[in-house]
């Protein structure tokens, strides 16, 4: 059976009908999609070639990681960040240094309609992700607090990279930075 005989008998269930780029990104895989012939009498498999064993693992992954960017030898995991922090909070600073949290700007930019890209706390800026996470008026009575709980003396505007990137000056990034294990 071939993907077109499958497409046939396809039904989509959408939430809300797409919309912008996403039809022409929908219909561009489907084009994609009609040239694949599945074969269902034969299995098929998936092999990791970077394994001995073929198979897929995120340690493995890691390993190879740290011999190409830390070089060799290494400890293992050497990438692994501090064990203190929570895993959540790991991947929330990760997806807000990459841009990856789901704010009106960065959704905007991918297509998504929405009604207004101002922030719904404040209506003073756009809503992007130094915004909502250091600039606006909620997100600044926060920081406030943490630079006085730290004894950081008074807070000034930054942007979120100035916090957690490689800022040599700053000593709300070296506080930060070695939290998260970060340069």
């Amino acid at each position: 059976m071939g993907i077109a005989d499958f497409e046939t008998s396809a039904v989509w269930n959408w939430k809300r009908d797409p919309s912008g780029r996403v039809i022409s990104e929908f219909e561009g895989l489907r084009e994609l999609l009609a040239a694949v012939y599945v074969d269902r009498s034969k299995s098929d498999s998936w092999k990791w070639a970077l394994s001995s064993n073929g198979k897929f693992s995120v340690k493995n992954l890691s390993v190879i990681l740290d011999e190409q960017f830390l070089g060799t030898p290494v400890a293992p995991l050497a990438t692994l960040r501090n064990r203190l922090v929570p895993k959540k909070l790991e991947i929330f600073v990760w997806r807000s240094l990459k841009g990856r949290l789901p704010v009106r700007l960065e959704l905007d930019k991918r297509g998504i309609d929405l009604n207004s890209l101002r922030c719904p706390l404040c209506d003073n800026d756009l809503e992007s992700v130094d915004h909502v996470l250091v600039s606006c008026i909620k997100a600044s009575k926060v920081w406030e607090r943490i630079f006085k709980w730290w004894k950081m003396g008074s807070f000034s505007n930054f942007c979120l990279q100035d916090v957690l990137g490689d800022c040599d000056d700053s000593t709300t990034s070296t506080k930060f930075g070695n939290l998260f294990g970060l340069p």
